[in-house]
Order: structure tokens, then sequence, then C-alpha cells
């Protein structure tokens, strides 16, 4: 007996030693299939970004994307979109590794001229351009990188030779060298998905002069887009899919929780905080500041804990459109404002005041105002202004030519050209 259960013993061993071999070979077989940089990549982005103060996965959506993205391409011709979101978040997701890497290894800030940007913008470059003006701890955060850079930026422009320009809120344009990773621009530049252009800065014509140099340009004979039907969400109606536990949910509310009905409105009150709803779907929330401070938020993790919020509110009304940061402030004393703009397809929505403003203070959310609408296409298209015809009335330099959703006397809202000045 003694001699049958040592055989056993060896036998299962033997097994178990054969298991782990087996484990090995499979293990070293995917390495060399995938090869060491592109396994380690995929352990990387399953990281946590603990400075931020949130997980950054690959995939997460940011906050805000490019307004505009372009690239040289493989074949010397610039590829890039504008105000299309699909498109413009195609070169994003093929780049922004690349831009990524060199925000957070870029150092040694220079003023730069509008004049060396345009030489700048002659060569190989890739350029993103935003609607709003982001953290730059945000925009790294975005790109699977970190920044310890403390500027707004609205746009970046980095070059293959290693240079990377950034127009800044409080120091205008500024240049610093950066870290490029020649195999990975030579990958990027051969996947882009979008349409040739070219920017205002190298276009040579006068009808172009007063546009900053980073405006995009395309060979089009006409921009049409939908006009859109806004109309206020229905949660009080039981035929509507509109979903008010999931937008209680965003707050952290159940739909348990006590309410009242106000004029035009029904609130929702918990512990410490109060959520009004308004009939037009105007969102405010409001929470008393606890005896006990809370540690103060990094700005990136205050912009992610708004983002979810947005985008849980989104949802509970099956929205079609898309919130975007446009701003981010701190006070000095552990206060934080963040302002949203709301896009349609990539094309801004314009009202006359923030889709959505909120206010952190020492860590947690103490106002929020939300103006729930929702937008969707009639089947009817307008067409908009040639940019060469829309740049050439304009009113002074230093703008992007864009296109925004502007309010018409009926209540729909269709696209035209708009400008973004940019330049002081």
């Amino acid at each position: 007996m003694k001699q049958k259960s040592l055989k056993n013993t060896v036998r299962n061993i033997v097994l178990v030693v054969l298991t782990l071999l087996l484990a090995v070979l499979t293990l070293l077989n995917v390495v060399f299939a995938l090869g060491w940089e592109q396994l380690f990549h995929a352990f990387r982005q399953s990281l946590g970004q603990a400075a931020l103060g949130y997980e950054v996965r690959s995939g997460d959506s940011p906050a805000a994307y490019p307004s505009s993205a372009a690239m040289t391409g493989a074949d010397g011709r610039l590829y890039g979109a504008a105000y299309h979101e699909r498109t413009v978040a195609q070169v994003y997701e093929a780049t922004r590794e690349l831009m990524g890497s060199a925000l957070g290894t870029a150092s040694g800030f220079t003023p730069l001229t509008e004049d060396g940007l345009r030489t700048m913008l002659a060569g190989e470059t890739l350029c993103y351009a935003y609607n709003g003006e982001i953290p730059a701890a945000a925009l790294a955060a975005w790109m699977e990188s970190r920044s310890t850079l403390d500027e707004d930026i609205s746009m970046l422009l980095l070059t293959r030779d290693g240079h990377l320009a950034l127009r800044t809120k409080s120091q205008g344009l500024v240049l610093a060298t950066a870290a490029v990773d020649r195999n990975a621009w030579a990958r990027a530049s051969a996947a882009l998905g979008a349409g040739t252009c070219s920017y205002a800065g190298t276009s040579g014509g006068t009808a172009f002069r007063n546009l900053a140099p980073e405006t995009l340009l395309f060979e089009e004979t006409g921009f049409s887009a939908e006009i859109l039907a806004c109309e206020p969400p229905a949660f009080g109606d039981p035929n509507a899919a509109d979903s008010l536990q999931t937008l209680l949910g965003g707050f952290g509310y159940s739909v348990y929780a006590r309410s009242y009905e106000e004029r035009d409105a029904q609130v929702y009150v918990d512990n410490d905080s109060t959520m009004r709803i308004s009939a037009d779907g105007t969102v405010r929330f409001t929470s008393a500041r606890r005896e006990a401070e809370g540690e103060p938020l990094a700005l990136a993790a205050a912009i992610e804990q708004a983002r979810l919020i947005l985008e849980q509110a989104q949802y509970s009304i099956g929205a079609g459109t898309q919130a975007e940061l446009l701003s981010a402030a701190e006070d000095g004393s552990g206060g934080q404002t963040l302002l949203f703009g709301l896009v349609f397809e990539g094309i801004p929505v314009v009202t006359g005041e923030p889709y959505a403003r909120f206010e952190f203070q020492d860590g947690q959310l103490v106002t929020a105002v939300v103006r729930l609408r929702r937008y969707t296409a009639s089947g009817k298209r307008q067409y908009v202004l040639p940019a060469a015809q829309a740049a050439a009335a304009s009113p002074r330099k230093g703008q992007r030519l864009g296109i925004a959703y502007v309010e018409g006397e009926d209540g729909s809202f269709a696209p035209e050209r708009c400008f973004t000045f940019v330049e002081e």
C-alpha cells in the first residue's frame, strides 16, 4: 500500500510540473506573438493613475474630445477632421498616446510667436484643438500620461522632430522639446481614416489671414448638418422612455428618497443635500458643507466625477448629445468650478449659458446645475456659409472658424458658422 501511495504522489507531482511547464510555454507563445512592447503596454493600461484620484483605462471617455484633429499622413499630406464626432474620435484614438507621451515629457516651455507657429505647421505635425481651455493634467490623463504643467490648454501641436507647441490661457503660445517615438509616429500616420485638409496658417491666401494658424480648412463644395428639434425631458410621463431613476442615481439618490412638489419642479431631499428637477429639465443640486472638511480633490478627479454624473444625466433621457468640458478653475482655498458645454455629433450647441456647472469645495460637490434638454435630428438639413466666405467676413484676427448649433425663432437649432477667439 505504501509503495502504491508513493507512486500516486510521484505521478501527481509530475502532472503538476507538466501543467506548470505548459502554462509557461503558453505565456511565452503569447509574448512572442504580441511582442514585449505591446504586452507591457496592455499591462500599463490596467494600472491606476493614483496621483489623479481615479483609474484611467484604455477606452475611457475623456471629458472633452478635440473639436478638430489632424496629422500628416505617411504620404506627406495632412489628414484631419473638425466638428465631426466619429472621424475626430478616430484620429484622436489613433494618435492620443503619441500626444500624451509628448505632453508628459515636455519641459522648459518658452514663448512662441504666431509666425513661429506657422513655420511649425509647414512640417510634419499632429494637432489637436479644443472648444474649451482644458487643464494639462486632465488632458494628459485622458491620453494615458501625466503632466505637472499648470496651464489650461486649447491647442496642442506636435512635430515629428520633437517640438510641442501649446496655446495656453495664461501665457499664450509656448514651445518646448518633447519625446517622440518615430515608430509610433509612423504607425499612427499610416492609420488615419480622415479626409485631406490644410492649415489656415499655410494656405497663403488672403481670405484666411484673420484665422488662427491651426484652423483646419477642407476642400468641400458645401457643408450641411441636421436641424435639431429641442424638447424638455418627460420624467413624469409613464409612456416616455426617460428614466428618473438613472438621473437620481447619477447624483447618489434613490427613487425612494423623500420628495415633494414645488411650482414647476419636483424636489428630492437626502440627509444633507437637495435636488430640484424643473419642468423644463433644469436640474439643480445643492449640498450643505459637512462639518468635517474632506481632502481636496485633484482637479482631474473632480472633472471625472462631474463627467460621470453628466454621463448618467444624458443616459437618463436617451440623448444623442454629449457634454464637453469648457473650463476648470481653482480658487486656491479648496474650491473648484467646472463649466461644460454640449455637442451634437461633434458640433457645439449654443444656448447663451453653460450646459452644466459644478462647484466642489474641500473634495465635496456642493452645487451643480445641469440644463437637460433632448435634441433630436428633425430630418431637415441646412448648409453653412463656405469657409472662405465666412473667413473673409471675420471681424478681427486671431480666431478659429467653426460651426455651432444656434437657436432659431421657432425653437429649433440650426448649424451656423461661428468664431472662437484664441489670440489676445
